[in-house]
């Protein structure tokens, strides 16, 4: 990623990353929120059903976790720049 050249540059590239990160950060609470709440199904379900979830949730945490990365980097970059400019 390249320093922003000007203020609005690093403006705008704090909102991109502010909203990144917020976005990213959403999937975890999701997925908790949907265990939590149908865990007797789940269970009920079988191994079969249930795997297949987790593999999803799975997929879809490291892709938050990526994503949370991506954001917070964002962040710390124009932040920086900002400062300097």
């Amino acid at each position: 990623m390249e320093p922003p050249k000007d203020k609005e540059e690093a403006l705008a590239g704090l909102l991109n990353g502010t909203m990144v990160t917020l976005l990213a950060s959403v999937f975890p609470v999701v997925i908790v929120w949907q265990i939590a709440r149908h865990w007797r199904e789940m269970l009920s379900a079988g191994l079969t059903d249930t795997a297949t979830d987790s593999a999803l949730g799975i997929g879809l945490l490291v892709a938050s976790i990526s994503a949370l990365r991506y954001g917070i980097r964002t962040l710390h970059l124009n932040w920086t720049s900002l400062r300097t400019l």
